[in-house]
């Protein structure tokens, strides 16, 4: 009997993750053009971003000790929790799925207003992400920032893509919604439940994502980093 319960079980969970797995793939090709867009753009501001670093850095070399000497003074004022800690991996966490909480972070999903805030994060991400890298680099060693920020970068750029990417559904949504009342069209009911659906489930898997990148970048960076 008790077998029996538990292979019932497992067909249900598998049939359960297979459900699953076929809304996110689809929902990944129907905004496939939104995600493509955010990840090209991250990653031509990243290079560029890693690109004048360098350059700037070779032609005033005082300014590399300055950005380590500001940063220095930050880390007085912000109290992070030690590595390989519960607390850090929720600092790390809440930070990062900031725009699913945080009263001033969800101005992001403010129709028009939002478009504006998403885009200058987008910007300030790739920009101080390649900025950090070239600091390390310079200061440490290659291994430093390769070993520092790609094993849970592995996972968090994609959360940060899907999450930006949900944002910009919703405000498709929203927008398309507002503007047929405004113009006295009927809303389309099926292409809004689409995009509330698609928003929903773009979310829940960057916060996903978020958990594995936090987890990584609390307890196994540091120690690859020797912390």
């Amino acid at each position: 009997m008790a077998f029996r319960v538990v292979g019932a079980l497992y067909v249900d969970l598998k049939l359960l993750f297979k459900r699953a797995e076929e809304t996110f793939k689809s929902c990944i090709q129907r905004n496939k053009m939104i995600i493509k867009v955010i990840t090209l753009t991250f990653f031509i501001i990243l290079l560029v971003s890693m690109f004048l670093t360098v350059l700037v850095f070779s032609v005033a070399p005082w300014l590399s000790d300055w950005f380590r000497s500001v940063a220095q003074s930050e880390r007085r004022y912000i109290a992070i929790p030690p590595p390989f800690t519960e607390n850090l991996y929720f600092y790390i966490f809440l930070n990062n799925v900031g725009h699913f909480w945080n009263p001033l972070k969800m101005l992001v999903w403010v129709p028009l207003l939002g478009t504006f805030i998403l885009g200058s994060e987008l910007l300030l991400n790739g920009g101080v992400i390649g900025i950090v890298a070239v600091i390390a680099g310079i200061t440490y060693g290659t291994y430093y920032p390769i070993v520092g920020l790609t094993p849970h970068g592995i996972f968090e750029i994609p959360a940060f893509i899907l999450q930006f990417a949900s944002i910009i559904r919703w405000h498709v949504t929203t927008i398309d919604a507002v503007m047929a009342k405004i113009t006295g069209e009927k809303v389309n009911g099926v292409n809004l439940k689409q995009g509330v659906k698609d928003t929903i489930i773009l979310a829940i898997a960057s916060v996903i994502l978020f958990m594995i990148a936090a987890y990584i970048e609390t307890y196994i960076t540091p120690y690859l980093l020797g912390l």
